[in-house]
């Protein structure tokens, strides 16, 4: 199985969205073989996604209502094919504390191609429309991603 492992900070806001959102988004091919999952460089482990998480992924069709938080650590780094952050600082603590990873990490927001590596702001303590414009920005990353998924998976 190839492994996305999508990573923000408390694994309560955009990484479970982008979690739902690509699992969401994978065709029945892909689904066979790619399983996408998602923790937090500071999680609370167990914690559900916020209210409003949930009802920006219900937006677009995505129930993440049974998430629960992971904190990230070694054993997910190095079962992972493809590691997406949101911010520069998850970056830097996957390639500082993991050093000895082998999958490739990425900011999501370099999928982009429009805003191309640019982070995704944070909706923690934020209203409704602030998760809805961050789901926005996941879903607008997602062609590139499947397109990087697909690219590994070619023999």
């Amino acid at each position: 199985m190839f492994t996305v492992l999508v990573v923000c900070t408390g694994n309560i806001c955009r990484s479970p969205m982008a979690e739902g959102l690509l699992r969401g988004a994978l065709s029945s091919d892909l689904k066979q073989g790619v399983v996408v999952r998602s923790a937090g460089t500071y999680a609370m482990h167990g914690n559900s996604a916020t209210p409003e998480a949930i009802a920006a992924a219900r937006h677009f069709g995505v129930d993440i209502s049974g998430h629960r938080a992971r904190l990230l650590n070694k054993e997910m780094i190095l079962n992972a094919d493809l590691i997406l952050a949101m911010e520069a600082h998850h970056l830097k603590t996957i390639r500082s504390a993991f050093l000895f990873r082998r999958a490739p990490v990425h900011l999501l927001g370099s999928f982009d191609p429009l805003k191309g590596g640019e982070e995704i702001d944070d909706p923690y303590g934020d209203p409704l429309e602030a998760y809805l414009h961050a789901a926005r920005r996941i879903l607008t990353c997602l062609p590139g991603v499947l397109a990087e998924i697909t690219r590994k998976l070619k023999p």
